[in-house]
């Protein structure tokens, strides 16, 4: 339910884990979401594929399969609008999923998003070429990707 998470009680968010498949939150989402059920990350995490919980500049953890994979954020070349970097790391997130990756690649990927949009203002203003985003992942994290 993302922002509208206060509207509903801990059953009704219980219900809800227990019938997706991944669940993503901000910091304060999964703070709200142990607080409204009573359970802790890794006991929501055990329910669903994986439970990724995004720290802002500080990364994300994503839980899965009984292991914890803690994902850096690469320095942002500048830091202009936070408006939709959590969709823009979504993406990243359902583009490693789709494509069958690992989850450390696939969290680093949607790292890179959201570095990248933060960058610039607006949800939506941001471009660039599977080439470009292929070469800053490889800058910030050393290993390749092919998109």
């Amino acid at each position: 339910p993302g922002q509208g998470m206060p509207m509903f009680s801990g059953p009704e968010l219980l219900r809800m884990v227990e019938q997706a498949t991944y669940v993503t939150v901000n910091d304060y989402e999964a703070k709200l979401l142990q607080d409204k059920t009573g359970k802790t990350l890794n006991q929501i995490a055990d329910r669903v594929k994986a439970l990724v919980v995004t720290l802002g500049s500080d990364g994300s953890l994503i839980r899965a399969g009984g292991k914890e994979f803690s994902i850096p954020t690469p320095k942002p070349a500048a830091i202009v609008d936070p408006t939709g970097c959590g969709d823009a790391y979504r993406a990243g997130l359902l583009y490693g999923i789709q494509a069958g990756w690992d989850w450390e690649t696939t969290g680093r990927l949607a790292s890179l998003m959201g570095a990248l949009k933060i960058a610039s203002r607006g949800g939506q203003n941001h471009q660039y070429s599977r080439l470009e985003l292929m070469d800053l992942y490889r800058q910030h994290f050393g290993s390749r990707i092919t998109l």
